[in-house]
């Protein structure tokens, strides 16, 4: 028995040891002049502070409301894309009012479109020249994004929603659609 005592006494050492630089290397982390905040990461912050999260004292453009080193992924700020009507598509005439929902140029689309997961998605037509309508959506309280340039029998996935264009009529400055998907 007395030949495992200084392998016992050796462990505990080293354990101590290494507990008492771990609580050296934390108190020169955060300065050593007042206790880490209660909501501050552990020794792990989930790879936030390598990578430019909040963690490492830079300042944090990614939006993240809860500072605990974790980034939201930034959303793509491209115009979603639009996917043509089929080739054998006929349009109908421009100003056909047949879309159950419909946006002025400077309007938000009426009637409002349908809430999903707990999202909202507002659309608003900036303009139309000829046959191609200039659309923005807004997903929630975010900011709009445009849409590429849309025309008759053309449509736009844009989260949870499907839309397709059906009436694109520059007279009275109104783009029809419907909600597909």
């Amino acid at each position: 028995m007395t030949a495992s005592a200084p392998s016992h006494r050796s462990a505990r050492a080293r354990l101590t040891g290494a507990l008492f630089a771990l609580a050296v290397l934390a108190a020169g982390c955060t300065g050593g002049e007042e206790p880490a905040p209660e909501g501050a990461p552990a020794v792990s912050d989930g790879g936030g502070a390598s990578d430019g999260g909040t963690g490492g004292g830079g300042s944090d453009d990614s939006g993240a409301s809860d500072g605990g080193g974790q980034t939201a992924a930034a959303l793509p700020r491209d115009p979603y894309p639009v996917t043509p009507a089929p080739d054998d598509f006929e349009p109908p005439e421009p100003c056909s009012g047949e879309g159950a929902y419909y946006a002025e140029v400077g309007g938000t689309g009426t009637p409002d479109l349908p809430e999903r997961a707990g999202e909202s998605l507002t659309i608003e037509a900036t303009g139309i020249e000829g046959a191609d309508a200039q659309l923005t959506a807004t997903l929630g309280e975010g900011d709009p994004r445009e849409i590429e340039d849309i025309t008759l029998g053309e449509t736009v996935s844009i989260d949870l929603w499907t839309l397709s264009v059906t009436s694109v009529c520059e007279e009275t400055e109104q783009v029809e659609f419907d909600l597909i998907n």
